[in-house]
């Protein structure tokens, strides 16, 4: 337990400089007198600041894979209200890494495409999870889908630049229509009853 604290407190201080500092001047030094520890028991959890740096995101953003573990495993819940979920836990996380943001030099646009990499990563990773969310829209007659894993990861990649809005920044009328096209073509092309994916068009 003393160990997996030490971790967290290398987290935290570097989380908190982060907040207060650009990244590229941050060094390892910096990070373990503002956790008061010593330099070498850094090494011990992290081969670099960048690995620091990649688990602090990860910490911060891993909240909706694990909602999405817990759903898998829920037996109580349809198909449709585990996707009305993970879609809201995707857009909350989404919107906390914009409120996050304040890019002003060319070193801060380079750390802000790194957090935005980190992050679509991890949206990523709900694949398994909204394949069998899928599968079990079908056991539930309510979804056609002969390719749940492949369906899983067109949804979340179209989830991930839309929502992100990063790679192709878009205004909040651009992404709702966007939202309503890929609604349409879900409930279409999976025979989905019309408005049944009605909280996609949750407000950006």
């Amino acid at each position: 337990m003393q160990n997996h604290n030490k971790k967290d407190m290398i987290l935290d201080a570097m989380q908190e400089l982060m907040g207060s500092a650009n990244v590229q001047a941050i060094s390892v030094s910096d990070i373990a007198q503002k956790a008061g520890i010593g330099k070498g028991s850094i090494y011990y959890y992290f081969s670099s600041k960048n690995d620091i740096i990649d688990a602090v995101i990860e910490r911060n953003y891993s909240r909706v894979l694990d909602e999405g573990r817990e759903l898998a495993a829920s037996s109580h819940l349809d198909a449709f209200k585990k996707l009305e979920i993970i879609y809201h836990a995707c857009l909350d996380s989404s919107m906390e890494l914009r409120r996050r943001e304040e890019i002003r030099t060319f070193n801060e646009q380079q750390e802000s495409a790194f957090i935005h990499q980190k992050f679509s990563r991890i949206i990523i990773k709900l694949k398994p999870i909204l394949a069998d969310i899928i599968r079990q829209g079908v056991r539930e007659g309510s979804i056609q889908c002969s390719f749940p894993e492949e369906t899983a990861q067109i949804v979340l990649t179209v989830l991930t630049i839309t929502l992100d809005n990063h790679l192709i920044p878009s205004d909040d009328e651009e992404i709702a229509r966007i939202l309503s096209a890929f609604t349409e073509m879900q409930e279409k092309g999976m025979g989905i009853p019309s408005h049944t994916l009605r909280f996609l068009m949750r407000k950006i």
